[in-house]
């Protein structure tokens, strides 16, 4: 839903951008859930649509003049939050803090306190030593609504932690320019991950997103924990569009700043 409502010529006026959108379905394996989502991208933005229990929220990522950022837009409360380098920087200093007044608490009191920041954040590698990634196997080909994809497993070391299926841009009628802003969203996350490696929050099940293993596009992928199936991402539909500003716009949203006192 656009928050910023705006007639119908200045739409006709406005320039548009060629890209693509994506229907897909994010299912709560263990609760029965649905969610829907849509994602919008094009060669330097990207945007994700979800409706989850009639309340809408989307996520941005932003690349104008040469600054990134993610940005999390609550259209029913009609504010946004704002992840960027600077605000990272000042994530890392706050973490900083953390951990020095951590090695300040007696160990036991520390090693509860770790775990549970641990917990908040998903499950994380072993404590005190580096985290595993996850190595994917290809395990033959598969097709997913229609979409032709090979099949992969992935473990991190002796654990399964997911499945998934993945199209090459050929087999989804696109060319791999048209997810080049995948590639862009991978660094950005990458530095924010560099950032919190050494952190209380640090998680291992985040390094899919740095270095994702597996050629091609996830047309369906389920993550799984503790052996069992949690979360299944489905692809529905995948088409050409034409975007205009609007598109990638928080309309006249609030900034709310992530780290208390950022200016």
């Amino acid at each position: 839903m656009k928050s910023l409502r705006v007639v119908a010529v200045l739409f006709a006026l406005a320039p548009v951008w060629c890209g693509v959108r994506i229907q897909m379905e994010v299912t709560d394996v263990k609760a029965g859930s649905m969610q829907k989502q849509e994602m919008l991208l094009d060669a330097d933005r990207l945007r994700v649509n979800t409706l989850a229990g009639g309340s809408p929220t989307s996520v941005l990522f932003l690349t104008d003049n040469g600054r990134s950022r993610i940005v999390i837009l609550d259209p029913a409360r009609n504010e946004y939050r704002e992840l960027d380098q600077q605000t990272l920087n000042q994530l890392s200093g706050a973490m900083a803090q953390m951990q020095v007044q951590l090695q300040n608490l007696p160990p036991e009191q520390r090693a509860r306190i770790e775990q549970m920041l641990r917990g908040r954040m998903g499950r994380a590698g072993a404590a005190g030593g580096p985290t595993q990634r996850t190595t994917y196997t290809a395990k033959g080909s598969a097709s997913v609504n229609g979409f032709a994809c090979t099949k992969y497993e992935g473990m991190r070391g002796a654990e399964k932690v997911a499945e998934l299926c993945a199209a090459k841009p050929e087999d989804l009628h696109f060319s791999a320019a048209d997810f080049q802003v995948l590639g862009k969203l991978r660094e950005f996350v990458s530095s924010f991950l560099s950032t919190m490696a050494n952190s209380p929050f640090a998680n291992g099940r985040m390094d899919y997103l740095t270095q994702a293993g597996f050629e091609g596009y996830p047309v369906e992928h389920t993550t799984f924990s503790g052996g069992e199936a949690t979360l299944k991402m489905e692809l529905k539909s995948i088409e050409r569009a034409s975007f205009s500003e609007a598109d990638f716009s928080v309309g006249n949203a609030k900034k709310v700043e992530l780290v208390p006192g950022k200016r």
